[in-house]
């Protein structure tokens, strides 16, 4: 199986070599758990290594992401237009927006997310949002790459939730939960398909520059 480097090296190293091409990978975390900024920051790496990224935003404009980008010293603006592309869905249409527009870009070699997930499933019919979902592997599996889908913990019922990830790739898992005067946080990768990775819970914290991984790792 081909894997794909992050480009954040020691997470890299922890999955053994990155993530398996051909992935759709679900995101998943409580609001400020940095479950949204490790996706944008592996798209972003895999913008400056001359790949191309279609971020799909279903709430936010592109110029409030540029400026949360910006905050990190991501300059998207920089990039050239073939390389990254905001998609603003945040329309009644969104759906069948992201039905056309995501095959076409997965055709072109790019790399998504769906910012977000969660948006899609309070606004929208339940079935068809899973349709979309399917749509996305299915191109994905033509296609290949690595497709993000970012969805926040608490806004929706435990069986929409264990049903997303159950038709997903891969589930990885931002948890921050106070610890004395801070705030301990860990990534959980609870499931990738096509590799042989142990569930891990490894520390990280975020710094200016983004995510940044720490040397312990416990098995979870």
């Amino acid at each position: 199986m081909k894997l794909v480097k992050t480009q954040i090296t020691q997470l890299d190293e922890i999955l053994g070599g990155g993530l398996p091409d051909k992935s759709v990978v679900l995101m998943l975390g409580e609001p400020g758990s940095g479950h949204d900024t490790l996706a944008q920051q592996i798209l972003y790496q895999h913008a400056l290594w001359k790949g191309k990224v279609a971020y799909f935003t279903t709430s936010r404009s592109s110029s409030t992401l540029t400026e949360d980008f910006e905050a990190f010293g991501w300059m998207t603006s920089t990039l050239k237009t073939d390389r990254w592309t905001f998609i603003d869905v945040h329309v009644p249409t969104a759906l069948q927006i992201l039905q056309k527009e995501m095959p076409m870009k997965l055709r072109e070699g790019h790399w998504t997310v769906i910012d977000s997930l969660s948006y899609l499933l309070l606004t929208q019919e339940y079935r068809p949002v899973l349709n979309s979902i399917e749509l996305l592997l299915d191109s994905t599996r033509k296609h290949g790459g690595i497709h993000f889908l970012l969805l926040t913990q608490g806004m929706h019922d435990s069986q929409k939730e264990i049903t997303v990830q159950h038709l997903v790739d891969g589930v990885i898992e931002l948890v921050a939960q106070k610890a004395g005067d801070g705030v301990d946080r860990r990534i959980r990768i609870k499931k990738m398909k096509k590799t042989n990775c142990t569930p891990k819970l490894i520390p990280f914290s975020i710094s200016e520059n983004g995510i940044a991984i720490e040397t312990a790792v416990r098995i979870a």
